[in-house]
């Protein structure tokens, strides 16, 4: 094959309009399709912990409100409440000042 007749068959092939119509025919309902499909795919764990958040935030509120009332229904005295049950604690030693 010489040089003419392979730029012969590249002027044909630059010239030539492909037939396209079949491809765009319902492109759009497939590319809306694609996009669905890709959707329905599992959905991450951390997505039910992000909408459950509210529960968790509500019991640890309920969890403070239990702890705080149990803390009052000791003696009101701070010092004591820190060392109830026990001997001389070094967190109650450092919050009074000893």
């Amino acid at each position: 094959m010489n040089d003419d007749q392979l730029n012969e068959l590249f002027k044909t092939a630059r010239t030539a309009k492909p037939d396209t119509a079949r491809v765009e025919f319902g492109f759009e309902t497939r590319l809306l399709a694609r996009l669905r499909a890709g959707k329905q795919t599992e959905t991450p764990w951390f997505a039910f912990a992000w909408k459950l958040m509210p529960v968790f935030a509500a019991i640890v509120m309920a969890l403070g409100v239990w702890n705080f009332a149990g803390i009052r229904s000791d003696p009101t005295d701070l010092n004591a409440a820190i060392s109830a049950d026990t001997d001389e604690s070094p967190v109650a030693s450092y919050l009074a000042g000893e």
